[in-house]
């Protein structure tokens, strides 16, 4: 009977989510309060989802961090504002997820839940192309260049909301590099198309697993390497040539044309100067 009035004792007190976004590779607080000033037992962090796992268990004065979180994460708490708050340096994608803030005090378990988003800065330039080589007006080339310190992402063309893809009338290249010196990824698009929309094309990040912050800025072509300051599109030989292989017969029938009118013309003019030789004998 003792044990299940102890049991019937403890409360499970849960707060409200909270959702907090950090950036990569930054540092981010994880908030979460214990105003009682003595905790009767230890109190942790564990990460709940997407993958269950411990993050910290503290024992006063000690507090001890598990796996990837060595090294990187600290808490807050001290005698005198009982901030039970966690901070994590150096995030990652990895670390995108919801957390869980619990400690044991005066008969109670008291649980905080927070999610995490991270979010990945990339500046973003985005030029047309030189003028068409092949001096085909229907034919538009653009060239999109974007760098950041997040490399699993890739560049997105979209025209008047839709997405573009490789097509016959639309071709898209990508190319990826990094940066040893400076630690950034440098990703490449060129699209060229004969689609005509309301707009121009326009490009955009999506980065797996974090949302991306965008800065549309040029002018850091300038000051960072690998930005092109001539950006230009070469245009791809498969795309042009199943246009050409339209063109030449259309051109080879209206050559063809041309020659029978010629010949049926001169065919009509030979005998109406024979009349006039003849009428005047």
């Amino acid at each position: 009977m003792r044990i299940l009035l102890g049991v019937f004792m403890v409360l499970i007190v849960s707060g409200d989510d909270e959702t907090i976004t950090g950036v990569l590779d930054d540092s981010v607080l994880l908030p979460c309060t214990c105003p009682e000033r003595n905790l009767d037992k230890e109190f942790k962090w564990q990460m709940e989802e997407p993958n269950m796992m411990l993050v910290l268990k503290h024992n006063s004065p000690a507090s001890v961090f598990y796996g990837r979180y060595r090294g990187r994460a600290r808490v807050l708490l001290d005698e005198s504002s009982r901030n039970c708050s966690l901070l994590l340096t150096n995030i990652t994608a990895d670390d995108v997820g919801k957390y869980r803030c619990v400690f044991y005090s005066q008969g109670k378990y008291k649980k905080f839940f927070v999610n995490l988003n991270i979010s990945a800065s990339y500046n973003v330039c985005q030029k047309p192309s030189a003028n068409n080589p092949n001096g085909d007006l229907s034919v538009k080339g653009f060239q999109c260049d974007a760098e950041g310190r997040y490399g699993e992402a890739e560049l997105q063309w979209n025209l008047d909301g839709q997405l573009l893809t490789n097509s016959p009338t639309t071709h898209i290249t990508h190319s990826k590099t990094l940066n040893a010196s400076t630690g950034l990824y440098h990703l490449t698009s060129r699209l060229v198309t004969q689609l005509n929309g309301t707009s121009e094309p326009k490009c955009d990040v999506k980065a797996k697993d974090v949302s991306t912050i965008i800065s549309n800025d040029c002018g850091a072509e300038s000051r960072e390497p690998g930005f092109l300051k001539n950006p230009v599109i070469h245009q791809p030989e498969d795309f042009f040539r199943s246009r050409y292989l339209i063109i030449i017969p259309i051109m080879m029938v209206l050559g063809v044309t041309l020659l029978l009118r010629c010949r049926w013309e001169s065919s009509w003019s030979l005998p109406k100067r024979k009349e006039v030789k003849t009428g005047n004998i």
